[in-house]
């Protein structure tokens, strides 16, 4: 649940949860990356129209100790991301619901006083269609959004069809997630899925090129696709353990100004570790 609300705009997602998570890159071209999030989420609270709220915090600590000998890249080695989230959910007619997402956050260093530079407007607004075939569900998502989940904020487009083939498995094919569930048993459940990961981290303080000029609100914009096979377990109605071992693929990492590269770390892939625990507040 980190990274911009990724887990915000799937369809085979469960809200009202405490969760703590942790997760390492191994090796991004010798630049080490771990984050470490809290999130709370409350997004089922009624049954028919429904408002949701959640906040999550994460805290993104890269290791540049290769790289800081041909300079000093130090002002990014800890970035500051925290996520307020409201959504509402309207019924509309023949099983078609209206869902609103509107999540602003502060994504910065935090070496300077905070600005406008370092919030970013994100939202999303979909349709959703529910098919029930003898108790399995099918879902089509038709939608966009706007924000940092592919990297520097843009729009981005919010499709994808998920089907329960039974009890135990269900598919979601679509953008920006596509994946596969396996439920082995109540305890036990796996899944494989494809889906972007993201920073994009504002830095006011006074950065110094080789050539002495000074940047002030310069960005750091990690972006990539990550293939990770997870596995839950349910220890009981409310607690759950997660994790998840991913292959990082078509990464980049560097550092803009007003759109223009100042460094690029030539970002590689990577194998990325997940591990978080969750408390379930209404026992789905």
């Amino acid at each position: 649940m980190v990274s911009y609300g990724q887990k915000m705009f799937t369809t085979t997602d469960v809200g009202d949860v405490l969760a703590l998570e942790y997760s390492n890159y191994l090796n991004l071209n010798e630049i080490q990356l771990e984050h470490k999030s809290v999130v709370m989420d409350f997004t089922s609270l009624l049954d028919s129209s429904t408002f949701g709220f959640g906040v999550d915090y994460t805290n993104h600590s890269l290791d540049f100790d290769d790289y800081n000998r041909y300079h000093n890249y130090a002002d990014f080695e800890e970035l500051h991301s925290i996520e307020i989230y409201a959504r509402y959910k309207m019924n509309l007619v023949n099983n078609w619901d209206l869902n609103i997402t509107v999540a602003p956050y502060l994504s910065s260093t935090l070496n300077e006083s905070m600005s406008s530079e370092d919030v970013v407007f994100s939202y999303a607004t979909n349709f959703i269609k529910t098919w029930d075939n003898d108790g399995l569900k099918s879902t089509l998502k038709l939608g966009a959004g706007y924000g940092a989940l592919f990297g520097k904020p843009n729009f981005y487009p919010l499709i994808s069809y998920a089907k329960e083939v039974n009890k135990k498995l269900k598919y979601e094919i679509g953008i920006p997630v596509t994946g596969i569930y396996y439920q082995v048993n109540e305890q036990s459940s796996f899944d494989l899925k494809a889906e972007p990961e993201s920073i994009y981290a504002n830095n006011a303080a006074a950065f110094s090129l080789e050539n002495d000029e000074v940047l002030r609100n310069s960005k750091l914009e990690f972006k990539a696709i990550t293939l990770g096979l997870g596995y839950k377990f349910r220890f009981d109605d409310n607690w759950s353990t997660y994790f998840n071992m991913g292959y990082v693929m078509e990464s980049e990492l560097g550092i803009s100004e007003n759109d223009n590269t100042v460094y690029d770390f030539g970002s590689n892939e990577s194998i990325a570790l997940n591990i978080g625990i969750s408390f379930n507040l209404n026992k789905k």
